[in-house]
């Protein structure tokens, strides 16, 4: 079976930095089930293995209890060696190409993100029409700086000081002025 040959320093580094940069996609730091199926989409070897992916690689190599796997050097290889498994079993018999095995097919096979299936910028630039806070009218020019960063609560909630003597007497210091008129 091929998942017996281990990867070398070099090849485990490439399998880690691969991995990472698949997470990142997602905005993780670990490995996920989503992750896993950007890899089947962007690279026609993992595409074969799209249905055993999230039923039996993934599964089997996350962390007990835990919705992601760990990206270090023994989940990774394990990632690979399982991933290997399944595509031998898929192949029934098939050989790699000469003087190559599975493992480094699939090694070779992974290629780095693409950024296909992901948002984009408009192209039409009216984000920045938005945050224009001279666009506005009313109310809802204070809820932008000069900037046009959003001010968040502060620009949409008016704030009153409740702090007076009496529930229903806001302001507190206010009444020898009021009193005076």
């Amino acid at each position: 079976m091929a998942t017996s040959s281990k990867l070398n320093k070099d090849e485990l580094a490439e399998l880690c930095d691969k991995l990472t940069k698949y997470a990142k996609l997602g905005h993780k730091d670990n490995m996920t089930s989503q992750a896993c199926g950007k890899i089947t989409k962007d690279n026609p070897l993992w595409c074969e293995l799209k249905t055993e992916m999230d039923s039996s690689i993934f599964p089997v190599c996350k962390d007990k209890g835990k919705p992601f796997m760990t990206i270090d050097n023994t989940h990774s290889e394990r990632f690979l060696d399982v991933a290997c498994e399944k595509l031998e079993a898929k192949k029934k018999g098939k050989k790699p190409p000469e003087g190559s095995t599975w493992k480094q097919e699939l090694l070779k096979n992974l290629k780095d993100v693409k950024m296909t299936g992901t948002t984009k910028q408009s192209a039409t630039g009216n984000v920045k029409g938005m945050t224009d806070a001279s666009k506005y009218t009313g109310s809802h020019k204070e809820r932008f700086d000069a900037e046009g960063k959003g001010k968040g609560a502060a620009g949409r909630v008016d704030v009153v000081d409740n702090s007076g003597y009496v529930g229903a007497y806001k302001e507190a210091g206010t009444y020898d002025s009021k009193m005076k008129k």
